[in-house]
């Protein structure tokens, strides 16, 4: 398990830091109320800022209580979601996609092994979960286009999609998507064996598991949910997918969570990292997609997961890529979930069912389908203007625009380097006041309004504060 170390000058600005609550006055705090800043719950807990003896930090139990991990306890509706996931029915959805042998983009159509085959499966499962939501969920669309191998083979290609209507006017669109082609050894071969259990089997198992779910009512925002196929040949079916129905239509997504290969929780070399998943985004550490990859990873901590989600310096491993590509390429912000380790190569012919962590693909898919309950569901602040007033009488003040229906506020903070969200406070008014200039020593700040179902809302774009942020780590 990756751990992280922080800098002496990180823990005086994130330990240190007490927060003054104003409950009145803009301009001047009048309470008396002191909160303190939660830290983000790490591999191995930053100390508390103490006493420095002998060269060894000491850590006294002081505000924090001792507190190492998140302290909130996730709603009964929340819960209630989580516990849903089934890992026998994606152990279902995986066999199968792996006894159709191969999913290669030139394999049959029309016979019962062969990307046809897979294809006419994920609609099926998509026509079953739309019967049993009453409609909630669309029946699925197919999208045709044209797959090349090469530049004189090409075969029709078939993305499927199926959405969930958003209720609220301005709360966007959300896509979730999978890859659902295999290819083997030998990339351009059709005929070989491409089981693709874990990639990416696991990732549509998980994509309709939690269509399944969510589909028993509708939320804030659309869900699009989508099985891609030619991911393997330089993403073709979602360069398709993007041109054709997102700009095409002139969709206003917010953002893309792309499920791709989340069954392996080791690398067949005896190392095993089964309590965590990666999230790659954009290389710029202040970009959208960055920020959003920060939300999942703040989310899953806050919620006490049992998958922690860990956001990636990098859009993807090296020399590979994902079909987040295409959607960040067109503009929208967009993330790969991914296990931490590999177990087997790219187009493995050991990537087989048995070999599937299945625990760890449920957690997995629990953690991802928190973060889209999040996105779909979390009461959206609507216009997100963050603002830092000047220092008053010792106290400096950061204001936003309330909400009507928020029982409460998050605001996040993260230092000037940080890859991650340092920090976070909790407050019941659209207001938050702190003593002379700390807020200076934070790169960025955003805010967040929680629901009365317990759930978080999408996070405001960045404020960024201190005159030395840095744009990439």
């Amino acid at each position: 398990m990756k751990r992280r170390s922080f800098s002496l000058i990180q823990l005086s600005c994130l330990i240190g830091l007490t927060l003054l609550l104003s409950a009145c006055n803009l301009g001047t705090a009048q309470s008396d109320a002191y909160v303190t800043m939660v830290p983000r719950a790490t591999a191995t807990p930053p100390p508390t800022l103490g006493v420095e003896s002998g060269g060894q930090l000491q850590q006294p139990d002081l505000t924090l209580g001792g507190v190492q991990t998140p302290v909130v306890d996730p709603s009964v509706e929340i819960k209630n979601l989580l516990n849903q996931v089934d890992p026998e029915r994606m152990r279902a959805h995986i066999q199968y996609l792996q006894n159709v042998q191969t999913r290669h983009i030139l394999s049959s159509q029309t016979g019962a092994t062969g990307i046809g085959a897979a294809q006419r499966y994920i609609e099926e499962q998509f026509r079953l979960i739309s019967d049993s939501s009453g409609g909630n969920l669309t029946v699925p669309t197919p999208h045709a286009f044209t797959a090349y191998n090469t530049a004189t083979q090409s075969a029709t290609n078939y993305n499927v999609f199926a959405y969930i209507q958003g209720s609220e006017t301005n709360a966007g669109i959300y896509v979730i998507g999978a890859h659902y082609d295999s290819v083997g050894p030998n990339l351009k071969d059709p005929t070989i064996a491409a089981p693709g259990a874990n990639d990416n089997g696991s990732g549509v198992a998980g994509m309709l598991e939690i269509a399944r779910i969510l589909s028993q009512r509708r939320y804030r925002a659309t869900l699009i949910f989508v099985a891609f196929s030619a991911e393997e040949h330089e993403r073709q079916g979602s360069k398709a997918f993007v041109n054709d129905i997102i700009l095409g239509s002139g969709m206003d997504v917010l953002g893309m969570i792309n499920i791709d290969s989340i069954g392996n929780a080791d690398d067949n070399s005896g190392n095993i990292d089964d309590h965590e998943l990666s999230v790659y985004s954009d290389d710029s550490n202040s970009s959208q997609s960055r920020q959003m990859a920060r939300m999942a990873e703040m989310i899953s901590d806050y919620y006490g997961l049992d998958m922690r989600l860990e956001v990636e310096t990098s859009r993807d491993r090296e020399g590979r890529y994902g079909d987040h590509f295409s959607f960040s390429d067109a503009g929208v912000p967009a993330i790969r979930f991914i296990n931490t380790l590999e177990q087997w190569p790219n187009a493995s012919a050991n990537d087989l069912i048995q070999y599937i962590e299945f625990d760890y693909l449920t957690r997995a898919t629990q953690s991802i389908m928190m973060f889209v309950l999040t996105v779909a569901d979390g009461p959206r602040l609507p216009r997100c203007d963050i603002v830092l007033r000047p220092v008053q009488n010792d106290t400096q003040t950061l204001i936003w625009n309330p909400l009507e229906d928020a029982t409460g506020y998050m605001v996040f903070f993260r230092l000037a380097d940080s890859l991650h969200y340092d920090g976070y406070v909790e407050t019941l008014e659209s207001r938050l006041a702190a003593q002379s200039n700390l807020f200076s020593q934070y790169g960025a700040i955003t805010v967040a309004a929680r629901g009365r179902n317990g759930i978080i809302g999408p996070f405001c774009d960045e404020y960024l504060v201190g005159q030395q942020f840095v744009a990439s780590p």
